[in-house]
């Protein structure tokens, strides 16, 4: 559960199948289990309220059209575990789309070109960070002069300016979060302009 975590990806047409059955594959190859467990890769959510909004967000994708591709299946048994999910065939206006899920769940959209891509991912209520798997360094370009976000990382799914300075955007935050940069926000510019007195002297 990180503040960083993808919660919904913009897929290109050209890629989108081969990207989703890796994804799958890799979703249901993670351990689900408890955290002090040293196996465990996937441990349970904060409580069961939260897995039960979880779950609503994705159950109410699939009523409207989007395709279970794995997990999404609420577990037998004690705790608030729920497995990886990748949920497909889903529109930019779903609110597993919209909103922030904060659970082991993939969305996945699929654009027809990358400016699509950006279009979509740039309409968000929020705009902490984004990601953007890319050959093209004009793609890349693009993506971190365009999107209104504290973080772009190309390539990358975890990192950021050394020292974690960012600026989050939108509902995600206001103000820097560490970094020298965080420091001046303690701090206030006064200016000062001096002349000497009426006789020419201090």
């Amino acid at each position: 559960q990180l503040c960083v975590a993808v919660e919904r990806i913009y897929a290109h047409r050209d890629v989108a199948e081969d990207f989703v059955d890796a994804l799958v594959q890799r979703a249901g190859a993670l351990v689900v289990g408890p955290g002090r467990d040293p196996a465990t890769e996937l441990g349970p959510l904060v409580d069961r309220r939260h897995r039960d909004q979880v779950h609503g967000q994705v159950t109410a994708a699939v009523a409207q059209g989007a395709t279970l591709r794995a997990g999404g299946v609420l577990p037998d048994g004690p705790g608030a575990f729920y497995p990886a999910t990748v949920v497909t065939d889903c529109r930019h206006e779903m609110t597993l789309v919209r909103e922030e899920t904060f659970g082991p769940v993939a969305a996945v959209v699929t654009v027809d070109s990358f400016s699509e891509a950006l279009r979509c991912a740039a309409d968000s209520p929020y705009g902490l960070a984004a990601t953007v798997l890319t050959g093209s360094m004009s793609h890349a370009q693009r993506a971190w002069r365009e999107l209104p976000v504290g973080t772009v990382k190309v390539n990358a799914v975890f990192g950021g300016a050394p020292g974690g300075a960012a600026q989050p955007r939108r509902g995600s935050g206001h103000g820097f979060g560490y970094g020298p940069e965080l420091l001046d926000e303690f701090s206030a510019v006064k200016a000062v302009h001096l002349e000497p007195p009426a006789g020419g002297h201090w």
